[in-house]
C-alpha cells in the first residue's frame, strides 16, 4: 500500500499543500494557463496576419479587374477571422478562470462534485490529518508524459487530481473499476487506435473520478476502498471497457 497508496509526510503537505489543497489547484492551472497563452497566442497572430494579408489580396483584386476573385478572397479572410476570434476568445476564457481566487476555486470544486463549500472545507482540514495518503498511481516519468499530479486521499473523501476537480466522499462511492480506455491518433487515412488503463470512480449522485493508472496501482486502490466499503462494485475486479462502465453507471 505504500507504494502507490503512502501516508503523506509533513515534508510533502508543505512542498505541496502549504497553502490548502484549492491554492494548489489553482496554481497548477495557472501552468497550464501559461502554455494556452502561448499557443493560442501564436494562433491568433497568425490569423490575424492571415486576414490582412487576405484582406489585402482582395483589394488587389478589385484594383486589377479580378472580380471573380473577390469571392474566394472572402472565403480566406472569412476562415482566418474565425480562427482568429477563436483564438481570442481562449485566451479570454484562460484570462477569466486564472483569475480565480482560492475561495471561487473551492466554491467550483463543490459545485461539480455535488457537495457543500463546507464539506470542501473538511476535506481540505483533513488533508492535514496524519493519516491523509497520496495517491500516486505511476511512476514519475509516466505521470509526467500524462500531465497527472498525484492525489488526495483522506478519511473521508477522494481526490484523484482529474481535469474536473472532482472530489467524492468515500462513502458515496458506488463503484470502482479498471477501465480500458480507446483514443484515436494519428490524421486521415493513418489512425490508430491507442489503448490506456484508467481507474475510475463512480458517486451515487452520478459523478465520476477518473486517473490513469497501472493495473498493479489501480487494483491497490480499488482493494482499499472495497475493504473499507464492501458493497463498491468492482466488475468482479475485471479490466473492463469504457461502454462496460456506462452501462453499470446507468444501472
Amino acid at each position: 500500500m505504500e507504494k502507490y497508496l503512502p501516508v503523506m509526510t509533513g515534508d510533502y503537505k508543505r512542498k505541496h499543500y502549504a497553502e490548502g489543497v484549492f491554492a494548489s489547484i489553482r496554481k497548477k492551472t495557472a501552468k497550464i494557463s501559461f502554455g494556452i497563452y502561448i499557443f493560442f497566442g501564436i494562433v491568433f497572430v497568425g490569423c490575424a496576419y492571415g486576414f490582412y494579408w487576405a484582406m489585402g489580396r482582395i483589394e488587389d483584386y478589385r484594383l486589377s479587374g479580378q472580380e471573380d476573385m473577390i469571392g474566394a478572397g472572402n472565403f480566406i479572410a472569412g476562415f482566418f477571422a474565425v480562427f482568429a476570434l477563436i483564438a481570442l476568445a481562449s485566451i479570454v476564457i484562460t484570462i477569466v478562470r486564472h483569475a480565480r481566487g482560492t475561495g471561487v476555486w473551492k466554491k467550483k470544486c463543490a459545485e461539480q462534485s455535488g457537495y457543500t463549500v463546507s464539506d470542501m472545507d473538511e476535506f481540505e482540514r483533513q488533508t492535514m490529518d496524519m493519516e491523509c495518503r497520496a495517491v500516486s498511481l505511476l511512476d514519475p516519468a509516466r505521470a509526467l508524459a500524462a500531465g497527472q499530479a498525484d492525489g488526495i486521499l483522506t478519511r473521508d473523501y477522494i481526490y484523484l487530481a482529474d481535469a474536473h476537480h472532482m472530489i467524492l466522499k468515500l462513502s458515496d462511492i458506488t463503484a470502482a473499476c479498471l477501465v480500458r480506455q480507446k483514443v484515436m491518433a494519428g490524421d486521415v487515412p493513418v489512425r490508430k487506435s491507442i489503448e490506456y488503463l484508467t481507474v475510475m470512480l463512480l458517486s451515487k449522485n452520478g459523478n465520476r473520478a477518473i486517473a490513469e493508472c497501472s493495473e498493479e496501482s489501480g487494483r491497490e486502490l480499488i482493494d482499499f476502498l472495497k475493504e473499507r466499503f464492501p458493497d463498491i462494485r468492482t466488475a468482479d475486479g475485471q479490466v473492463i471497457p469504457a461502454e462496460e462502465f456506462d452501462r453499470l453507471s446507468a444501472g
